[in-house]
C-alpha cells in the first residue's frame, strides 16, 4: 500500500506532493493528508490543517482548512463573487 505526502518547508509552505511506503514516518517536513484534508502545492500547513493558497488578501483561516471572508455571503440562492476592493459579495445576474 502507499499513502500520500505533502513535502513542506520549514515555514509550512506546501511545495510538493508524493507517494510513499505506508511505512514513510511524518516528519515536520514530511506530512500525511488525506481527501478529507487535501493538500495543495503553494498552500500551508497550519495547526493540523492543509489549506489552499489564500485566495483574498482580506481572508482568514478558519482553524479548520478553510479559508473564510471577513462578510459571510449571503445565504439566499443566489450566485455571489467576492470583492475585494469594497469587501463585499456581489451578486452574479445570468
Amino acid at each position: 500500500m502507499s499513502k500520500q505526502m505533502a513535502v513542506l518547508t520549514d515555514s509550512g509552505e506546501v511545495l510538493n506532493i508524493i507517494v510513499c511506503k505506508d511505512d514513510e514516518p511524518e516528519t515536520p517536513n514530511l506530512i500525511t493528508y488525506t481527501d478529507a484534508n487535501p493538500a495543495y502545492i503553494g498552500g500551508t500547513f497550519d495547526t493540523g490543517y492543509f489549506y489552499p493558497p489564500q485566495p483574498y488578501p482580506s481572508w482568514s483561516k478558519d482553524g479548520e482548512g478553510n479559508w473564510t471572508a471577513p462578510v459571510s455571503m449571503p445565504d439566499d440562492g443566489g450566485r455571489y463573487q467576492w470583492d475585494e476592493t469594497n469587501q463585499e459579495w456581489v451578486e452574479l445576474i445570468d
